[in-house]
């Protein structure tokens, strides 16, 4: 290995342990309020420091093809140590700015979506269904004046009978529609008990 790949090498580590410091920065950042005894905990820990090798071992084969020497890792640990001690306190406080104007874009985005679309939405539905209720309402009575009209001439044609009827069969056909109506009331009774 000649000498600027072994420069290039470490210096290329020491950026890597830079990016591994910001990583777990990120990382605690994120899931600072985890059950840390949990499986889940271990199972993300597990993740985070694989994809960190990856991204090492990914970094050192770019620059010398993946060997592996003792100052490799004194490169990294310088880089992490550069990071906690000149970087640090930049990039949380950058971190931070970014998560609040993404945040800020979020909120943003949902209030939008929640008036320009959702708001509208729901009055044209409730419209709609204001309409309909309407236009139901409007047929209904239409239907109930042409029965009205329809059934008229029959009522006045029955009227006309009536009066030419013997008296003792209209007072056979008065006590069936007393009947009647004695049994019309007794079932709503009944259906008034059920629905209680």
């Amino acid at each position: 290995m000649t000498l600027t790949t072994q420069f290039m090498t470490i210096l290329s580590m020491i950026g890597g342990g830079i990016f591994v410091g910001a990583s777990l920065d990120t990382f605690e950042r994120f899931f600072h309020k985890r059950n840390k005894q949990s499986w889940l905990e271990l199972l993300y820990q597990l993740i985070f420091w694989l994809v960190q090798a990856a991204f090492l071992f990914y970094l050192l084969y770019l620059v010398n093809y993946g060997e592996l020497r003792v100052y490799v890792f004194a490169a990294v640990v310088c880089g992490f140590a550069a990071y906690r001690a000149l970087f640090q306190n930049l990039y949380l406080r950058s971190l931070e700015i970014w998560i609040r104007i993404f945040m800020a874009v979020l909120t943003f985005l949902k209030k939008t979506v929640y008036y320009l679309v959702y708001v509208p939405a729901k009055s044209i539905i409730f419209l709609i269904i204001s309409l309909l209720l309407g236009v139901y309402k409007i047929l209904l009575k239409g239907i109930i004046i042409l029965l009205i009209v329809a059934f008229y001439p029959i009522k006045l044609l029955f009227r006309v009978i009536w009066r030419f009827l013997p008296k003792n069969m209209k007072n056979y056909l008065s006590k069936s529609a007393g009947f009647l109506k004695k049994m019309k009331n007794i079932m709503i009774s009944w259906i008034k008990r059920f629905k209680k």
